[in-house]
């Protein structure tokens, strides 16, 4: 990250989580590519603007709790100075959320920005997620846990599945209602026409998916969104083969 660039001492810059620069560069880029101009048209006002990014671990305020705890300790450590980071160098006012249900959190913070724009809670929302390995205790745990592959492959669906392969990984994309999408000519990739999210309460434990559950919720978006299951041609999916 340049300091400098975005207004932070290199002090300040040096005692920052990798996760938040990483947020804050790729978050740059995101608008940087959509076009965005500040308050050129309604849904593009500042006090419009929210930030929803997915994080599961504090892998660096662990590591450096034991190290020399200086003043960026907390600004540039907790999890929640991510999306407020953005935020705060952009000068949005909307909604800012950092959320964390472990393997799917950039998912939910899709769902969370989604259910926050039809609610109309805000107008642009920036969304993302982020992963940077930096604690070899969390490797440790999840090896004691059972939660990592023995043989360095998901095996997702298949009877061999022994655990999941970790990974780091930023992304950052921009999201409006498809209405306000198209009003300001935007360049639309993608759209979401439903989102949900549920939890495998009756799974033989805490860590292991339910398939009668996830069923479930797949048949409701599907049933929101108004598709027929035949006419889905490619499921694109988190698959921890846990």
């Amino acid at each position: 990250i340049d300091p400098r660039f975005f207004n932070m001492s290199p002090r300040e810059a040096f005692q920052t989580d990798p996760m938040q620069r990483m947020a804050l560069t790729t978050a740059y880029e995101a608008l940087e590519m959509s076009g965005y101009v500040p308050n050129r048209t309604p849904s593009t006002r500042l006090d419009r603007i929210g930030t929803f990014y997915g994080q599961t671990s504090d892998d660096w305020r662990e590591i450096n709790a034991a190290q020399e705890v200086d003043t960026y300790f907390i600004t540039g450590g907790v999890r929640a100075f991510g999306p407020g980071r953005i935020n705060y160098y952009f000068g949005f006012s909307g909604p800012s959320l950092n959320i964390d249900t472990a393997c799917s959190s950039s998912a939910a913070a899709m769902h969370v920005a989604c259910t926050s724009l039809w609610a109309k809670e805000c107008d642009t929302a920036i969304v993302g997620g982020l992963s940077c390995m930096t604690n070899s205790d969390i490797f440790s745990g999840l090896s004691r846990g059972q939660f990592l592959s023995k043989n360095n492959n998901c095996n997702t669906f298949d009877n061999d599945a022994d655990g999941y392969c970790r990974a780091d990984g930023c992304a950052s994309v921009i999201v409006k209602r498809l209405d306000d999408a198209i009003a300001d000519k935007d360049n639309i990739l993608a759209v979401v026409l439903n989102a949900q999210t549920n939890h495998s309460a009756d799974a033989i434990s805490i860590t292991h998916p339910h398939g009668p559950t996830q069923s479930v919720l797949s048949a409701s978006i599907l049933d929101e969104a108004g598709v027929d299951p035949h006419d889905v041609d490619y499921v694109e999916m988190h698959g921890t083969g846990t």
